[in-house]
């Protein structure tokens, strides 16, 4: 069983590299050329040069993988348009490579993420039936994508997964807040308490495994995160407690969130590089029900994810310590 996974040396794809390998197959990953492996280093696979936005370069990648789990794309960037380039037009190349490449394809697994649905409306779980709002380029983007998977579904298998915020060993975008925490600060972003779906990478792996040996219609759309969400508050307990810190709280009004992150933005237009903080970026965190409901994963995919929260933030904070981030 050869897999190709695309964004291998990222966060999320570099686990499901480790998983697929675990589970037995033959894994091969689409790299740029001359990027760094990442956490793809010494680790037995395939390695393909190559780019979604450079539909050539797929060829290659795609010719005899009886599945492609599609992880790249972009997270962070100045400009609009290079979501949309990435994302959106980087999946779609890949779908057609794929159509006109892999006659074998047993299964195209695209994941795309909470974002492409948007926050909850009217405070009520999101399900798949729900149509789709984000709020962000980003989610925007990943829709868009999405909508090119749903248009190859007749001519091979294609399985979307949305998980929801992700965190675990690897994740840089935790760290800023583990950070603030463990040096003494609790920040609360507006006011109202925030309610939030939440996953472990882990979780996210083993959900793909089970989506990619699935026999579900083609085209299936999925959330995926854990159970229940979670007030942050109880996030903030968990990272307190594996930390073993008492910190303070403070409160940054809505208005000065979205003061930075107008301020995020105009610095990613004149230096052209990606920020952390922006105006879209600001709306997301001050939106305060990202929830979705999964149990359509759960009947459909057989699946339900069993990293407890706390178990996962005392292991995240253990392995930023191990790693001499914190």
């Amino acid at each position: 069983m050869i897999t190709l996974v695309t964004g291998g040396s990222g966060f999320v794809g570099s686990h499901l590299v480790d998983g697929f390998l675990q589970a037995g197959h033959d894994v091969r990953c689409l790299v740029r050329l001359q990027s760094r492996p990442g956490w793809l280093e010494d680790k037995q696979v395939e390695l393909v040069e190559g780019d979604c936005t450079r539909p050539d370069t797929l060829i290659s990648a795609v010719q005899g993988v009886d599945i492609v789990v599609h992880a790249a794309g972009v997270t962070w960037t100045a400009k609009r348009s290079k979501y949309f380039h990435v994302n959106a037009v980087g999946t779609h190349n890949l779908l057609l490579a794929c159509a006109e490449h892999a006659p074998a394809l047993r299964r195209f697994l695209f994941i795309s993420s909470q974002a492409a649905a948007g926050p909850a409306h009217n405070g009520r779980a999101l399900t798949e039936r729900d149509a789709p709002r984000p709020i962000s380029p980003y989610g925007a983007s990943k829709l868009l994508a999405e909508s090119h998977v749903s248009a190859f579904a007749g001519r091979f298998p294609c399985i979307i997964l949305r998980p929801s915020a992700v965190y675990g060993p690897r994740d840089r975008n935790f760290l800023p807040y583990v950070r603030m925490v463990k040096h003494g600060f609790l920040v609360e972003l507006g006011t109202g308490q925030r309610v939030a779906s939440l996953c472990h990478v882990q979780d996210v792996v083993a959900c793909a495994l089970n989506a990619a040996d699935s026999q579900v219609p083609s085209g299936s759309v999925y959330f995926v995160a854990d159970a229940e969400p979670y007030a942050w508050r109880d996030v903030e307990k968990g990272v307190c407690a594996a930390l073993e810190v008492n910190p303070r709280r403070l409160t940054v009004p809505g208005w000065c969130v979205r003061v930075f992150g107008g301020l995020g933005q105009l610095y990613g237009l004149i230096t052209d590089r990606p920020v952390r903080i922006n105006t879209a970026r600001a709306a997301e965190l001050l939106e305060k029900r990202w929830i979705c409901d999964v149990t359509k994963m759960t009947n459909e995919l057989g699946f339900t994810s069993s990293m407890e929260l706390t178990r996962g933030l005392q292991q995240l904070v253990r392995w930023y310590q191990e790693q001499y981030w914190l």
